[in-house]
């Protein structure tokens, strides 16, 4: 009995140890001996078995404090890869990222069909694809994200409203295709995540990270740790009613913000627009064959219409005005927009962050920061990256 107890409390230091190396990136042993109040011995043979099998190592020395100088400990980045692959609305991207989760390889297709079968059959294909470009002898889990309300312990996806998707078992599906261990989460979530280890959040604790395409989303980042309530759907903001006798939403609810300020709303203003006559070069575009789409409107935009930048700003103060509520809730450090209309036209995120900064103003001393994501349109695919390493470290350690 007491040694099964003694390899379990082994065990979970190993993981403490290493959970906080990898979130460190570099440190020293003393630093982990403070930190996690464990004997300097204990962590000195804690360290020596993550050097021997390479998931760490020595690179020169810190700083002294009044005795020897440590020696700096880094975190072996590349000792194991993950798949990871989000689940658009229109598009399926997959991508490989190491164990800090960098993306070494990507690739982007349309959804081809919106049958959870068929998406998981795209998703397979698309990851040996990748990996007979760039393979890796050690891939440790595969994380998928997408929008919609997900069960993190079971992963099932209890309701994607822009997918026509409910109590769809993702992860047993994928499961029965991938030999490593599959974890599904929020797209919005793994984006705040991705942003807030590794992209534009990494100087804060408290960040609410918004998704703008075809949806909307937000994940939110309370003290370092994301938030996601009691049954998982804390964040579902593009389902928020601005409108209460406005047009029914999919979701079953009246004047939804997607309705109005999402890249189809967009799209959607601009077909009405044109259907009553409006002038635009956005006319002359499409009778060049192109479809009508929010990159579309942002390309007229930056020709210089001014329909197309009116739109844009409307849609962009509309947005700014929803964020502000959320600002004025969490009271974050900063606000992160990230999806395919972020990368619209400056007029669109300029009027969505002036509007958010002059409304939260209304409540707080200084104005809340308001960036775009780091990462773009992959924001969501590295957060599930680096959610499937913190997954892994969290249950196991690889080298036991």
């Amino acid at each position: 009995m007491t040694t099964l107890y003694q390899k379990r409390v082994r065990e979970d230091n190993l993981r403490k140890v290493l959970r906080f190396i990898h979130r460190m990136g570099s440190t020293s042993r003393p630093a982990i001996t403070q930190e996690l109040h464990l004997s300097p011995a204990t962590v000195a043979s804690l360290v020596a078995e993550l050097e021997e099998c390479g998931l760490v190592q020595e690179d020169g020395l810190g700083k002294s404090r009044g005795g020897r100088k440590p020696a700096i400990l880094r975190f072996n980045a590349e000792w194991a890869w993950v798949v990871a692959a989000k689940v658009g609305v229109t598009r399926v991207r997959v991508g490989l990222a190491n164990l800090k989760g960098e993306l070494k390889g990507k690739r982007v297709e349309p959804l081809a069909s919106r049958n959870p079968k068929d998406v998981v059959c795209q998703i397979t294909r698309m990851v040996s694809m990748l990996l007979e470009e760039l393979p890796h002898p050690r891939i440790l889990g595969m994380g998928v994200c997408c929008p919609g309300v997900i069960d993190r312990e079971t992963g099932e996806v209890l309701k994607a409203v822009n997918l026509g998707w409910e109590n769809v078992p993702l992860k047993s599906l994928l499961a029965e295709h991938s030999p490593w261990p599959v974890f599904v989460e929020d797209g919005a979530d793994a984006g705040a995540l991705g942003e807030k280890w590794f992209g534009s959040g990494q100087d804060v604790e408290n960040l609410v990270y918004v998704v703008v395409g075809n949806g909307i989303g937000s994940g939110i980042i309370l003290h370092g740790e994301l938030y996601t309530g009691q049954q998982h759907v804390a964040g579902e903001f593009g389902h928020t009613s601005i409108d209460f006798s406005g047009p029914l939403c999919p979701c079953g609810n009246r004047g939804c913000l997607e309705l109005y300020a999402s890249a189809r709303a967009l799209v959607q203003k601009v077909e009405e627009a044109l259907r009553q006559g409006e002038k635009t070069l956005i006319r002359n575009l499409l009778e060049e064959g192109r479809n009508l789409t929010a990159e579309l409107v942002s390309e007229a935009a930056y020709l210089g219409d001014s329909f197309a930048l009116q739109v844009l700003e409307e849609t962009g103060t509309l947005l700014g005005r929803a964020i502000g509520n959320l600002v004025n809730l969490f009271d974050p450090e900063l606000v992160v927009i990230g999806g395919g209309l972020s990368l619209a036209h400056p007029v669109f995120f300029e009027s969505l962050a002036t509007t958010v900064k002059a409304q939260s103003l209304l409540l707080h001393r200084r104005p809340v920061a308001v960036r775009k994501a780091f990462f773009g349109g992959d924001s969501e695919l590295v957060g599930a990256a680096a959610l499937t390493v913190e997954r892994v470290f969290g249950e196991r350690v690889p080298i036991l």
